[in-house]
């Protein structure tokens, strides 16, 4: 027996979602299924009855997301390790011959003519691998570019992969798109088809400094004003008029004064301009055009785009094509932040509740290029929200993964929100006569007669009609399910082994789940926080027939607000507009009508203080915190309010969770969102994907780092005044944006500030700010050096960037906010007082351009809790070449260095460098202990090795390990014990 360390940390997870699950060998004898949570791909047997049974676990990189078979090999999708596994299974012991690197965040995998397509992201620090200099589409990822495509394919030869370190692919394809999920492969191996995951729906917001003053029924909104460059976008006003304030209403129920904000509008195809919800013209407001490709279909020979698919849907999940009509279908859900407001929509006349996004399947005919949307639960009617708890069992809620059959005419559909997969008649999709409404119809109520209930969150599925069988992954108790198609029914559950504790997946199900969330069975959290992310969209979720609220929030910097005021007058822009923050001039208002707000990640909230941009979740149904805890559980807890309000739960909640005389029902509630809380709370972002792989960053990074953190003043006066006592007059970067990584933070303290908005926000973290690279066009704006993207634009990939509302479009721009304008300089040529380049006076502000740029490419770059190595890894064999022992060197050294993260326990290592493989045809495990640069083996009696002895063994002939940088303090349960208990697992084989 072997006592396992003590945990220095709670466990966390990541997320990362299934997109093609299981696969099956040409013989339809075994079947390979991913087990994300356990970092392994199972292999199953077939029987002739279609009985599956458990044959080997095959370790492969951090959450395995994919898997396809080509030639008797696997290869695995590793969505955090940014890898692909290619195991041999053709012999009765499958084992890893290979690993390949590609881009950031791989998701699914699909063969043709003897090329692998894989999607990823258009980041990561393998495009920059010197040996890729050669290939198309390598290289820099040109972040700060506009007109760029951002969702590759990684396309590889599979008879030719190389010696290079990692394989060499023949081309990276990049689309013009914001990340691919989904591929699928015609018939005939000609075609390839491609997803974009968040293609978004041509919605932007302009910008609130870019809008008229006040709202179009108030006194200052009632008249069409001029943006301040005067410039005319496409099919704009003439001479660059807006057409007057924000959409109505301009005050709450109560007739409290809501505050300016910016404004959501959406592009008009027709008429090519961009247009609020009453039909007004915005268009000068924007400078760019959403093309909205969703779907492209690419010549598998030349590698060439050949056609590309519009309005496919919001959120693209996954591909089938049709095997005898040919029409490819998307699994999609179609966003309606277009529509404005939460909760019952009487005194702002519109709201979102319980409409959220439709979830849909899209049939595109490639031939004529018609693009068809079907709406999955057109039974719903959104307008009578509540007492119709009996639609539920029609209702699809997040539809996934696809299969059709061979004959072409029925689609199976894992719904993971349902709890269902969908069996279909593919004529009644293709066919618009159906979508008519005339004489037949596409009728939810009567087809649900054939959903089969598979529970546990079914997230992936295959279809096997040789063995007349469906097999389904579910999510929520990490199975594998086996439906037998002639009866359909389920006939066989096998859960498969997960390094996550009971109480981290207990709550899983409280993100998805749309029949626990909503009345009508559609929305749920992951509606918009897709896969406990985000849907990259921003939505107007005010309330104008609630009450404004008060924030509890610290606010150390709050004497700033006021320095305009003390130091120049009444008449000083910044402190006149302090009448109007928030709406009613108190800087202590949470405004029910808080205007557009971008979808934040749920991943990552550990340590952050109070969720939503303004800390809304300071205060509510589980507690205010008028004590400043900042308590992340108690306020996450307090999105149970969300429930009724947004996503239509048919419940009466009380006041508070102190309230006497509850129903079982809200009881009920607020237990699962006890669960809920501790399995969000530990999910995490991932590793930064732009950082050096040895934690280092770029040269200009590291200029803005040294002024991030350095003694000069970004904000405020350049010196003390003695008319605030004590408190500072200003702050370098970091004195609103703190970073403590023995605290867990990374830009936010959980503290509010005022950044020269309308209203006072909470301080963000900057952990993920890559991830909103792709919106280019943005006009002048008063209290702003002049925006280099003024010009229109053209076309551009995303409609919503940085900062709370998504409508400044790069970071370069938020940083000519005057608040950091160089007080040792005068206007700029071009610029004048309106600009805010009178707005510092001394040594205080962003002292020139090189600097302003050094901190857009830090704040890409930014610390994070997991070092940029977690995931990373490579496989060792007898076939291998130098540079893979140069690469397990580098792991080595980052394994020593020593690394603080509070997620982490505090101080640890950048990683727990383990290697896995099989040795002397056993699976054998291996943890690198850094307090004597040596590995434990998973045999107790065995003697530590040194590094050079591990590597001789891996290449000895018929031997292989991976090497894999993994999350600190999982290490010893993923090399040596997997289940805890003492005996390693070697020796429990014996």
């Amino acid at each position: 027996m072997v006592t396992p360390p003590e945990p220095r940390a709670q466990f966390i997870g990541f997320e990362s979602a299934p997109v093609r699950p299981i696969a099956k060998t040409a013989d339809g004898n075994k079947l390979l299924v991913t087990n994300t949570s356990n970092n392994t791909i199972e292999i199953f047997a077939i029987e002739d009855n279609g009985q599956a049974s458990h044959l080997q676990s095959v370790p492969v990189g951090i959450e395995p997301v994919a898997v396809a078979i080509h030639n008797d090999t696997a290869w695995v999708v590793n969505h955090l390790s940014d890898s692909i596994t290619l195991i041999d299974i053709s012999t009765d012991r499958a084992t890893v011959l290979r690993t390949l690197l590609v881009g950031d965040e791989p998701k699914d995998i699909v063969f043709a003519k003897n090329k692998a397509f894989i999607t990823t992201a258009h980041r990561g620090q393998q495009r920059m691998n010197p040996a890729l200099a050669s290939v198309e589409g390598a290289g820099d990822a040109k972040l700060h570019t506009p007109s760029t495509g951002r969702a590759d394919i990684w396309v590889f030869d599979s008879e030719n992969l190389t010696n290079t370190l990692g394989g060499k692919p023949i081309k990276i394809i990049s689309l013009f798109g914001d990340t691919l999920r989904g591929l699928a492969i015609s018939e005939d191996q000609t075609r390839l088809y491609a997803g974009v995951l968040n293609s978004g729906n041509q919605t932007t917001a302009v910008h609130e400094s870019v809008m008229c003053y006040g709202y179009e029924d108030d006194v200052y909104g009632a008249y069409p004003c001029q943006v301040m460059d005067e410039i005319s976008s496409p099919n704009g006003l003439t001479e660059g008029y807006l057409p007057g304030g924000r959409t109505a209403p301009g005050v709450n129920a109560d007739g409290e004064y809501q505050p300016w904000t910016s404004m959501i509008v959406k592009y008009d195809n027709e008429s090519g301009q961009w247009r609020d919800t009453k039909g007004r013209n915005f268009s000068n407001g924007i400078r760019f055009t959403l093309p909205d490709l969703d779907v492209f279909e690419i010549d598998t020979d030349t590698l060439s785009e050949t056609k590309a698919f519009a309005h496919v849907g919001t959120t693209l999940f996954n591909l089938a094509i049709n095997p005898k009509s040919g029409q490819v279908y998307v699994s999609n859900t179609e966003s309606n932040n277009a529509t404005r407001f939460e909760g019952p929509g009487v005194f702002g006349g519109t709201t979102v509740q319980g409409n959220i996004a439709q979830s849909r399947i899209t049939v595109i005919n490639p031939q004529s290029g018609s693009v068809e949307p079907r709406h999955l639960n057109r039974h719903i009617d959104y307008s009578n929200l509540k007492g119709k708890e009996a639609l539920k069992k029609h209702t699809l809620s997040t539809p996934t993964q696809l299969a059709i059959s061979q004959d072409g005419s029925t689609l199976y559909n894992a719904v993971i929100g349902s709890d269902k997969v969908a069996v279909l008649p593919t004529s009644q999709l293709e066919q618009s006569k159906y979508w008519d409404n005339s004489g037949d119809e596409f009728d939810p109520t009567q087809l649900s007669e054939n959903y089969l209930t598979i529970e546990g969150g079914p997230a992936g599925l295959l279809l096997d009609e040789q063995h007349q069988s469906l097999y389904v992954f579910t999510r929520f108790d990490n199975s594998l399910v086996r439906v037998d198609l002639s009866q359909n029914v389920e006939i066989q559950r096998i859960t498969m082994p997960t390094l996550e504790p009971a109480s981290y997946m207990a709550g899983r199900s409280m993100l998805y789940d749309g029949e626990r969330s909503s009345s009508n069975g559609e929305s749920s959290c992951a509606s918009c926080h897709i896969f406990g992310d985000t849907d990259h969209l921003s939505w107007n979720l005010g309330n104008p027939d609630a009450s404004n609220g008060v924030n509890p929030q610290p606010f150390p910097t709050e004497n700033l607000t006021e320095l305009g005021c003390l130091l120049v007058g009444p008449e000083d822009e910044s402190c006149q507009l302090l009448d109007i923050i928030n709406g009613n001039g108190d800087k202590r208002t949470f405004a029910s009508m808080k205007g557009p707000m971008g979808t934040q990640s749920l991943r990552g909230m550990q340590n952050s203080g109070h969720m939503h941009w303004r800390g809304d979740r300071s205060v509510g149904y589980f507690g205010d915190d008028i004590e400043q805890t900042l308590d992340e559980k108690t306020s996450f807890k307090n999105f149970i309010v969300a429930f009724e309000g947004l996503l239509g739960m048919n419940i009466a909640l009380p006041e508070s969770v102190d309230s006497e005389n509850k129903t079982d029902q809200v009881i009920e509630l607020e237990q699962d969102m006890d669960k809920f809380a501790d399995f969000m709370l530990r999910v995490a972002l991932p590793p930064n994907p732009i950082r050096g792989l040895d934690n280092s960053l770029s040269t200009s990074a590291k200029t803005g780092e040294d002024f991030f953190h350095g003694e000069r003043r970004s904000d405020g006066a350049a010196e003390d005044t003695l008319l605030n006592g004590d408190s500072p007059d200003g702050v370098n970067c970091e004195g609103c944006h703190g970073v403590d990584h023995e605290q867990g933070f990374y830009g936010t303290r959980g503290e509010i500030a005022h950044g020269g908005e309308i209203q006072i926000l909470k301080v963000p973290h900057l952990r993920n700010l890559y991830t909103r690279v792709g919106m280019f066009g943005l006009p002048d704006r008063e209290g702003f050096l002049p925006s280099h993207t003024k010009q229109h634009q053209g076309e551009q990939i995303r409609g919503f960037g940085f900062l709370h509302d998504g409508a400044t479009d790069q970071l370069l721009n938020f940083l000519k906010g005057g608040v950091f304008d160089n007080g040792e300089a005068g206007c700029p040529e071009g610029a004048d007082e309106r600009h805010g380049c009178h707005f510092n006076f001394g040594e205080v502000g962003i002292p020139d351009e090189e600097t302003r740029q050094g901190l857009v490419d830090y704040m890409m770059e930014f610390d994070n809790d997991l070092a940029p190595i977690v995931g990373q890894q490579i496989t060792l064999s007898s076939q291998s070449n130098a540079q893979v022992e140069q690469r397990i060197a580098l792991f080595e050294q980052r394994a020593t260095t020593s690394f603080t993260s509070k997620i982490l326990g505090g101080e640890v290592t950048e990683c727990d460098l383990i290697a896995l493989g099989m040795i002397d045809g056993k699976q054998r495990g291996y943890l690198f202990e850094h307090t004597t640069n040596q590995y434990r083996s998973d045999s107790a009696a065995e003697d530590l090795l040194a590094s050079s002895q591990l590597l001789a063994l891996a290449k000895t002939a018929n031997n292989n390990l991976t090497y894999t940088c993994t999350v600190p303090g999982k290490g010893w349960q993923s090399a040596l014990d997997s289940n805890l208990d003492g005996t390693l697992n070697a020796d429990e084989e014996y």
